[in-house]
């Protein structure tokens, strides 16, 4: 595992405009993380950390009425190239430039999604991932309960990932794809517990070490080619590159269409598999473009969303 210690080496601010709650947009109620599984988040203080052009740095943020103070750590002083594109990645996986207003303003004419409104308003549902992360998620997801692909990334982290320390705390960064392309999958089944997942993410890996792809560059594309792009990823199908997106497509798998069925046809399905189909439609139908958002503000709310709707599966 690599390790590095880190010094301040700039101090930036970003603006959200409201509404904005950077607690439940860093730290989503469901546990998920911001850029990685290894930051830290306390007393409404986040310690993440990213890559830039392929070096590592460290972020520590917080916010105050919608302005994020946030301090840069490196083992060097950032050039206005690289503040430039590391801010504008902050932004992005901050979603400081998203329409918020627009999707309340569907949401709180819907049964279901101003229930979630409600309770996480001022959440933004992007991340910092970078590709490869994303990859990582999507890949240890298939086929596997939500805890077993917990167990996966955390040895994952623990064995290959990136420590950096700095402002006394330590983070574990995403490996980047370099670190698992040179491996044989034997090693990962062995050290990770992954399977056959093994060789899909090193595969993966490999073939984003010859073909880096980059998540702003994606955003650019029309939907359906940035999915078309993400599925040239070995191990990567329909339902994984919606995932590594997050756009406007949810990605409806086995688990998440019990409780989409439930809330948008009323119904338990008998063969989960079988119905993925029939709710992504329905998805579709009824919140369009905004698909995306309402999932994962769906599954940020489900105790809440139990209270009201009689939900088989709520973890």
């Amino acid at each position: 595992m690599n390790a590095y210690e880190f010094e301040s080496t700039w101090d930036v601010e970003i603006v959200v405009h409201g509404p904005f709650n950077f607690s439940k947009t860093v730290a989503k109620p469901a546990g998920w993380h911001w850029a990685t599984p290894g930051e830290v988040f306390q007393a409404g203080t986040l310690w993440s950390g990213t890559y830039l052009n392929g070096i590592p740095l460290g972020l520590k943020m917080s916010a105050e009425d919608g302005k994020i103070s946030a301090t840069v750590y490196a083992q060097f002083q950032l050039n206005d190239i690289e503040k430039r594109s590391l801010l504008r990645d902050m932004r992005l996986g901050l979603g400081a430039d998203d329409d918020l207003q627009a999707f309340y303003a569907v949401a709180c004419d819907d049964d279901i999604l101003s229930v979630t409104v409600k309770d996480l308003c001022g959440m933004r549902v992007r991340r910092l991932d970078d590709v490869f992360g994303r990859v990582i998620l999507a890949i240890t997801l298939q086929m596997a309960p939500l805890k077993r692909s917990e167990q996966m990334m955390a040895k994952l982290l623990a064995e290959y990932g990136t420590v950096i320390a700095f402002d006394g705390r330590e983070v574990v960064l995403w490996p980047q794809p370099s670190d698992i392309a040179r491996m044989e999958p034997a090693e990962l089944r062995r050290r990770v517990n992954l399977g056959y997942r093994a060789e899909r993410l090193v595969k993966a890996a490999q073939y984003l070490v010859d073909h880096p792809l980059a998540l702003h560059d994606l955003l650019n594309l029309p939907e359906p080619d940035a999915i078309k792009k993400v599925m040239e990823i070995p191990g990567i199908g329909p339902y994984s590159a919606r995932l590594v997106l997050g756009r406007s497509s949810a990605p409806v798998d086995v688990w998440s269409v019990v409780i989409l069925s439930e809330l948008l046809l009323g119904r338990t399905p008998k063969h989960p598999r079988k119905e993925i189909e029939d709710v992504t439609n329905a998805m579709i139908d009824r919140w369009g473009e905004w698909s995306w958002i309402a999932f994962v503000y769906i599954f940020n709310d489900l105790p809440q969303l139990a209270r009201v709707y009689n939900l088989s599966r709520i973890s």
